[in-house]
């Protein structure tokens, strides 16, 4: 299958100055990150906090530009566009079919407008609707997502987590586009709450037919919903597969350390992750040489600390390890298949 948007050898560096005359210092937030998400996808990129994650989120939206490689978005019956390329007023109309949804509902809503407002700033910007018809869509887009009509004069502070979440969500989708990007959409919200807009993201996917970039740091949450993960590490992507394989069979430490963080009643578990964790996460301005994991990785050898692992194929996965093919890794339950951690309301 064709894939939806591509990203192919995306770097991201960021240049800074401690101080008015400081030394220039330079933090590659993003390393030759390449991927893919097919139509109708629901592709989780997950890592620890700082790993690049939101970095590539907005460099698929283009709220900052890349340093080098590509993002190339293959709209269906049209030709492929290479949004990389594109200058502002060029990108503008591409915003319609590419949105986000932003990780703190109470801040990415403007606490000094209304609801209707806040929803149907978009409409306004792409000249798609005014009057009746603007407030007929508005209406209709926050029904959707569980907004009564008569709470469209009201503003954010009115609202719970949740509900602003729904907003932020209405605000998504007015332009009816064909990705989105949810940057750590439900982290902010309380567990019973994250249920209920995971669910909601689901049906409005098979709803409105949409493909789903899902960027978060919780792997219970990426089980329910995902159905392929990409594991970033220091800006590098260490592994790429579907979801269920991921679960049961890591093929880079990495993984397998982030999926023995999940919370499950196994004190033997607990003691093996106190075992196999070791170290912090390097300084970006000073990432170790060769495999950027080799510093906290208990499989290390010579080799690691010399030469970067390509990312290759490894039965239905990519990883960047030079042990995948013959590491025992253990799978986020043991022994027992890969199970759901929210269920349907």
């Amino acid at each position: 299958m064709t894939a939806l948007l591509s990203v192919e050898n995306v770097s991201k560096t960021f240049s800074f100055r401690s101080g008015w005359f400081g030394p220039l210092t330079t933090l590659d937030a993003l390393c030759d990150v390449t991927l893919s998400v097919a139509p109708g996808e629901t592709l989780a990129v997950v890592g620890e906090s700082g790993c690049g994650k939101t970095t590539l989120g907005r460099s698929i939206v283009r709220a900052q530009p890349v340093t080098a490689g590509k993002v190339t978005y293959r709209p269906p019956g049209h030709d492929p566009v290479e949004l990389t390329a594109l200058d502002k007023r060029a990108m503008k109309p591409w915003r319609r079919d590419i949105r986000m949804i932003f990780q703190d509902p109470m801040s990415s809503l403007n606490p000094h407008m209304r609801v209707f407002d806040i929803v149907a700033e978009p409409l306004r910007i792409h000249r798609l609707a005014r009057g009746q018809e603007l407030e007929e869509r508005v209406a209709g887009v926050l029904e959707k997502v569980g907004i009564p009509r008569d709470a469209m004069g009201r503003y954010p502070h009115a609202f719970s987590g949740g509900q602003r979440q729904r907003i932020g969500i209405a605000r998504a989708l007015v332009l009816d586009p064909k990705l989105v990007i949810a940057d750590e959409a439900v982290s902010a919200l309380d567990v019973s709450i994250q249920a209920q807009v995971l669910n909601l993201l689901e049906d409005l996917k098979d709803e409105f037919g949409l493909t789903y970039i899902f960027i978060s740091h919780d792997l219970g949450v990426v089980n329910y919903i995902a159905d392929r993960v990409v594991v970033m590490y220091l800006g590098h992507v260490v592994e790429n597969a579907p979801t269920e394989a991921l679960f049961e069979r890591p093929r880079h430490p990495y993984t397998e350390i982030l999926l023995e963080a999940l919370p499950i009643a196994d004190p033997a578990r607990r003691m093996r992750r106190a075992k196999t964790v070791r170290g912090e996460i390097p300084y970006l301005g000073s990432r170790p040489t060769g495999c950027p994991f080799h510093t906290r990785c208990r499989f290390a050898e010579d080799r690691c600390r010399t030469e970067k692992p390509a990312l290759r194929k490894v039965g239905e996965t990519e990883v960047a390890c030079h042990f995948a093919e013959t590491l025992e890794l253990k799978g986020a339950y043991g022994d027992a298949p890969a199970t759901r951690t929210f269920a349907k309301a």
